[in-house]
């Protein structure tokens, strides 16, 4: 059994990790916890709460968009719940794909399930697919680049992620995470006392129209101050033959852990995968700079759709 195989059998532990994006595959897709674009995220989680109630009562996913993979990588891809946050990147059309719910938004914090035993750290609800335009066969890892849990009360977005292997070729995969208004909160015990969110009045059963991908810059942190460690991801929106160049920094008192990496994510209009001899194309140049610091350069050359790179860079203590 390869190294990579042990984690995926210890990650088979039956308790609510989300962070572990556990699952079974379905006869469409190589996925897990995914249901309707993501939504199983949210099914899962409620079913631990002991809550019943249309999709958006309680619960929202937030969809990432489709990343590339390689066959033999393994990857890991920070997730942010302000993706489905008024004006935000890809928003919330993306999540939902035309599906029905309550929006009883705002959903800023995670949702979450006690303690994940593998990385000490908030187990949440997370999902993953893969596309049909390419060959990618995941396995699920163990997340270990931090969690915020945010809060529903003051409308801090709170962000995971999800760590995958692939056993097969090159293709797409994207990830979901579960996120929750006030009422999803008090039930998951990740907030105050409140009993319904703000907006839990307004009309149900609408139904999320089709809309433009907008995609802009997102910053995906998570500090642990007392134990000293931090991961830094950071979504870039990329034009045709525009090079943006960045430099990132570990919180003070830490020094660069490890390779710096990248994901590169596109968002078709129509929210299906790309095909892989299609997918976009992008030039990443990634500098260690220092102890403490790390300097990316990106250039896209090609792309059918709008195209984020995530650059990832992991501080610990000194």
């Amino acid at each position: 059994m390869t190294k990579v195989r042990t984690r995926a059998a210890l990650a088979a532990i039956p308790l609510a990790l989300g962070a572990l994006a556990i699952g079974a595959g379905s006869a469409s897709a190589n996925s897990s916890y995914w249901g309707d674009n993501g939504s199983d995220t949210c099914t899962y989680a409620q079913s631990r709460w002991g809550l019943s109630g249309e999709l958006g009562t309680y619960c929202m996913q937030s969809v990432t968009g489709w990343i590339q993979i390689n066959g033999g990588a393994s990857q890991n891809q920070a997730i942010s719940c302000a993706n489905n946050a008024p004006g935000g990147s890809p928003g919330l059309s993306w999540s939902l794909d035309g599906q029905s719910y309550n929006n009883a938004g705002p959903w800023p914090a995670l949702g979450i399930d006690g303690t994940n035993p593998l990385s000490f750290t908030y187990a949440t609800f997370v999902g993953w697919q893969t596309g049909d335009g390419g060959d990618a066969s995941l396995s699920a890892e163990t997340w270990y680049g931090g969690v915020t849990p945010g809060n529903a009360s003051t409308g801090s977005y709170g962000s995971a992620g999800a760590s995958v292997s692939n056993f097969g070729g090159g293709g797409n995969w994207q990830a979901a995470i579960a996120c929750v208004n006030a009422a999803g909160a008090s039930a998951s015990g990740n907030g105050s006392n409140e009993r319904t969110s703000r907006s839990s009045e307004r009309p149900s059963n609408q139904v999320a129209n089709a809309a433009p991908v907008r995609i802009r810059d997102k910053t995906i942190d998570t500090v642990d101050v007392k134990n000293g460690k931090a991961f830094r991801a950071r979504e870039y929106a990329l034009k045709k033959n525009v090079t943006r160049t960045d430099t990132r920094i570990c919180p003070a008192g830490m020094v660069r852990k490890g390779k710096l990496a990248y994901t590169i994510q596109e968002f078709p209009a129509n929210g299906k995968s790309p095909r892989w001899k299609d997918r976009a194309l992008v030039d990443v140049q990634m500098t260690p700079k220092g102890r403490n610091a790390g300097v990316v350069e990106m250039t896209l050359t090609r792309a059918k759709n709008p195209t984020v790179v995530q650059f990832q860079m992991r501080c610990g203590k000194a």
